[in-house]
């Protein structure tokens, strides 16, 4: 991540005519879910994906390759957005599935042992703690405090994290953290080395990478680095490696329907 802030979030429409003046090579469009085309809920099963986003997208998808890069299991994802012809990277990096369906494995998941073990773990110390919400993705867990009193977060999480350090050490993986979030994936995934992946596969087409988190900014950083555009989403200026801002989901829904627009009139 940089130093640099974007000060000025920038206009969807003028935006999207930045991006594709900027060469003749088509966009590969890779998009974070929560926080970008999703507003961040209280709880991971909250978030939605509004209307304008679901058109939006399905409507770019239709006229060039569209990604969907998240921490969200790959099972969630498919039922949220199977039906809009985008491919899926899930689990931050760890599997891909093409619009066609097939699935590819980009990275080799934790120890299913420790998993259950990690699992059994996170119960006793949580269960009776209110707030705290674990996100089993089968192939990793995130723990969610969102919703979680500060002084219990100060006096929990540190728990949390040795249980999930204990259990990246013994069974592989790594920690990670994102906004109100932390988790256990595998070691050898991340969005950055996803977003080289996929511009690798696609050859000629430039990189557009849209993301919230911290946990984006590795591909932020690799979508700017590649001669492409990375695009922050946040209502404030923030250190990041994009070199564009965004307020808010709504404005990323218009920038992608500014793409569709100009894509379809050639």
């Amino acid at each position: 991540m940089s130093d640099a802030a974007v000060a000025d979030p920038a206009d969807p429409t003028d935006l999207a005519a930045r991006i594709l003046a900027a060469g003749a090579r088509p966009p590969l469009v890779v998009l974070d879910h929560d926080g970008t085309l999703s507003p961040i809920a209280p709880t991971p099963d909250a978030a939605t994906l509004p209307a304008a986003a679901r058109t939006a997208v399905a409507a770019l998808a239709a006229r060039t390759e569209v990604v969907v890069l998240s921490g969200r299991g790959l099972d969630d994802l498919v039922d949220r957005l199977g039906d809009l012809g985008v491919a899926i990277v899930a689990e931050h990096g760890l599997r891909l599935r093409h619009p066609d369906g097939t699935v590819e494995a980009l990275a080799t998941p934790p120890d299913a042992t420790v998993l259950a073990r990690l699992r059994t773990d996170l119960g006793s110390l949580l269960g009776h703690r209110p707030g705290w919400l674990v996100e089993d993705k089968g192939v990793g867990l995130a723990v969610h405090h969102r919703l979680v009193p500060a002084d219990d977060v100060a006096a929990v999480l540190p728990l949390v994290r040795d249980l999930l350090s204990a259990a990246a050490r013994t069974g592989g993986g790594t920690v990670q953290d994102g906004h109100a979030v932390v988790e256990l994936r595998a070691a050898g995934a991340g969005k950055g080395a996803a977003l080289r992946h996929l511009v690798a596969a696609a050859p000629g087409r430039t990189p557009v990478m849209v993301g919230d988190d911290r946990t984006d900014e590795p591909a932020l950083a690799a979508a700017e680095e590649l001669g492409g555009v990375g695009v922050l989403v946040a209502t404030a200026p923030r250190p990041t490696a994009a070199s564009v801002r965004l307020p808010d989901p709504d404005a990323v829904a218009a920038l992608l329907a500014a793409l569709a627009d100009r894509l379809s009139r050639g």
